[in-house]
């Protein structure tokens, strides 16, 4: 049976570095995938499912790429096995990106990747 993608914004696979700070230890890592409303990541701990966390994400644009910082709930943990570095596939559903000119860059970001229809 296939399944349903329940997902109200697409996605776009992009390599871009990510910080994000949980119980007290920043961890550095590369985004996996992203849309407006959330991303996902893989990350060498595991991450409580419903936890809140802050992360910030340098998105790739002019010569000098401003921070976006994030508050988000983590939707999703999985452990991959036979992935050594980083064995944990994260989701975060966005709780708050501000200020709302950074929302819009994250916006126009992702549309800029999506693949032509």
């Amino acid at each position: 049976m296939p399944t349903v993608e329940r997902r109200g914004d697409p996605r776009v696979a992009v390599q871009v570095p990510l910080r994000f700070t949980f119980a007290g230890k920043t961890i550095d890592t590369n985004i996996v995938d992203l849309s407006n409303s959330g991303i996902r990541f893989h990350t060498p701990q595991p991450l409580p499912v419903m936890s809140l966390m802050q992360m910030t994400l340098e998105l790739p644009e002019g010569k000098r790429p401003a921070p976006i910082t994030i508050v988000g709930v983590v939707v999703r943990c999985a452990e991959v096995r036979g992935r050594r570095k980083s064995p944990y596939d994260v989701a975060i559903f966005f709780e708050d990106v501000s200020p709302a000119s950074a929302r819009a860059r994250l916006q126009r970001f992702v549309g800029e990747h999506l693949a032509p229809a």
